[in-house]
């Protein structure tokens, strides 16, 4: 008996984890949001920084974790471009 359709993608789940973390960041945002919102002064205002927080160092640590797999992959060009965008953000957040 022959199989139906295309043969399976072995690339399709390669980046499970980076979509796991994402969704997860995404949810911690809305709740941390929602708690700036909804709880008293001091707990809403440790609330929204936590949230910033996350907002932030969210996409940091997706570049990071892209060019670590870069890196391991032998792609320079593109390892380069996350090394000299993470020494941005480092240099911005220090000048700040």
């Amino acid at each position: 008996m022959t199989a139906v359709g295309p043969p399976p993608d072995p690339l399709a789940r390669r980046q499970r984890h980076l979509v796991v973390a994402l969704r997860a960041a995404t949810v911690v945002a809305v709740v941390l949001a929602a708690g700036a919102l909804v709880l008293p002064d001091r707990w809403g205002e440790r609330a929204g920084t936590a949230m910033v927080g996350v907002l932030i160092g969210a996409p940091v640590l997706r570049v990071a974790w892209l060019t670590v797999r870069w890196v391991r992959r032998g792609d320079v060009r593109f390892a380069l471009t996350g090394v000299a965008l993470l020494v941005v953000i480092a240099v911005a957040a220090l000048a700040g």
